[in-house]
């Protein structure tokens, strides 16, 4: 019944432990289904009831929440691909939502307050170009390891005034007025003294791929300017955190397209919606 999926995801690059993770939840639910109807189911007459039961029931049986929806995001995942293979007309799995656990995360800050900085931050005469650039970096849900690119790394384009950063796992591209303030911060370090794009100079190494405190000290200073009257200090995380409920509550960007775009693994973004409690 899954319809190819297992080869899919083993086509994607999925460890073995994963797939028959994702394999054994499949079969549990297809189980389930042919437990409540012995004549089964095909998947285009899966409804969300069917789903709401399943997990129900998983849930009376003893399992906990956060196993649950990591559950139901497999069965998200699966769903999708049958819906984008067009074997269901209409993805039953798309507006279930996640059970909220007690370990859940909060948003600091919204996406949208980020997205009003930007400009006053990209503006501000007092600050340097390197401040500049990491908060605009940390917009696009940057962590700490993203930002340790090299030099020979950035392809720059200056017919399309066009920046494109190779990240491990994804391609970052700033374009106008963004790739205008980052060819700004990248020329004054061409003589740094390192392969890397941002350091951190220490006392006895000298200058070394940045480390978290460098990048917080200039979240640190933008939240003390134009925070002045919140508790919040922004960090990669909290701005990470907000973009990614921004993506999924506002662009209505499924699971799989916020895992693509911030290059992560599907899981990994149904876990963090789930600890948002989306």
């Amino acid at each position: 019944m899954p319809y190819g999926f297992i080869k899919h995801i083993e086509s994607k690059g999925y460890s073995k432990e994963t797939v028959l993770s994702y394999r054994k939840v499949l079969n549990l639910f297809i189980m389930h289904l042919n437990s409540k109807y012995p004549e089964g189911k095909e998947p285009f007459e899966i409804n969300p009831s069917d789903i709401k039961n399943y997990l129900s029931s998983q849930l009376q049986d003893g399992k906990k929440i956060s196993t649950l929806n990591k559950e139901l995001g497999i069965l998200k995942t699966w769903f999708n691909y049958l819906w984008e293979r067009d074997i269901v007309k209409v993805d039953p799995a798309v507006k279930i939502k996640r059970l909220k656990t007690t370990d859940s995360l909060k948003i600091d800050i919204t996406y949208e307050d980020i997205q009003l900085l930007l400009p006053k931050v990209l503006s501000d005469p007092s600050y340097q170009p390197i401040r500049k650039v990491i908060f605009l970096l940390a917009t696009k849900g940057l962590k700490t390891s993203d930002f340790r690119f090299t030099k020979d790394d950035i392809l720059i384009s200056e017919k399309n005034n066009e920046i494109v950063i190779p990240l491990s796992s994804r391609k970052l591209i700033l374009k106008d007025q963004e790739a205008d303030h980052f060819l700004e911060y990248y020329n004054s370090t061409l003589f740094n003294g390192s392969d890397f794009v941002f350091i951190t100079n220490k006392s006895k190494e000298g200058p070394v791929a940045v480390e978290v405190m460098s990048i917080l000290t200039h979240l640190r200073a933008i939240s003390t300017d134009y925070l002045p009257n919140c508790d919040i200090q922004l960090t990669l995380v909290n701005m990470r955190r907000a973009l990614i409920s921004y993506l999924y509550t506002k662009k209505k960007l499924s699971i799989q397209q916020i895992a693509a775009e911030l290059g992560i693994e599907e899981q990994s973004a149904a876990n963090y919606l789930n600890k948002l409690g989306k």
